[in-house]
């Protein structure tokens, strides 16, 4: 399994179980629009799952809210047409998240659809929409700040100034910077 032998790290306990349930689900259900991407691959969503379910655990999320995270990551950029900026990206990946749990009886969520949906978008458009939401509550914009986080956390695949860390929305993403450059470096050699 991908970035097991991080897993297997005795503070990484408490996510292992979730991180490989989603990790196993994606790889064999979640279809991917660029499957020969550069950027915007299974094991970015893969890094992005590990570090949203790491942020959530340090927030003390409950299993529905850390689980709501896992399907966001996994869908997220499943719906890319390329690997550029590709604003509305987000919007196919929800639809095909909504989609996909009516046809394969996955439980929706609409916090998931709602993170999915506006993860590409600026956080004012996103938050904006959000609030406007009638099932959206105060947690569920915590869930979207940890999920467009624990994603730019990962910009560092794109090079090594990728990331503006004055962009980070949460204390817990602040201190994972290193963590997350070290996670990227790790599942290179992996793939090397």
């Amino acid at each position: 399994m991908f970035l097991e032998n991080i897993l297997d790290d005795p503070n990484f306990k408490l996510i292992k179980k979730p991180y490989e349930r989603w990790y196993q689900y994606m790889e064999k259900n979640v279809e991917f629009w660029l499957p020969d991407s550069e950027w915007h691959t299974k094991t970015h969503c893969a890094r992005v799952l590990l570090l949203a379910l790491l942020i959530g655990h340090q927030k003390g999320l409950n299993d529905k809210e850390r689980d709501a995270l896992g399907m966001a990551a996994i869908f997220h950029d499943s719906r890319r047409l390329n690997d550029g900026i590709d604003k509305g990206h987000g919007k196919r990946a929800a639809e095909y998240y909504k989609h996909y749990c009516r046809e394969h009886n996955l439980l929706y969520d609409a916090q998931t659809y709602y993170i999915t949906y506006y993860h590409d978008q600026d956080d004012s458009l996103g938050l904006s929409m959000m609030g406007k939401s009638p099932t959206i509550s105060e947690r569920g914009v915590l869930l979207y700040q940890i999920f467009k986080d624990a994603d730019a956390l990962d910009r560092f695949r794109l090079g090594p100034d990728a990331l503006d860390i004055n962009m980070l929305r949460t204390d817990e993403a602040h201190k994972l910077v290193d963590f997350a450059k070290d996670l990227l470096q790790k599942s290179s050699d992996m793939n090397s």
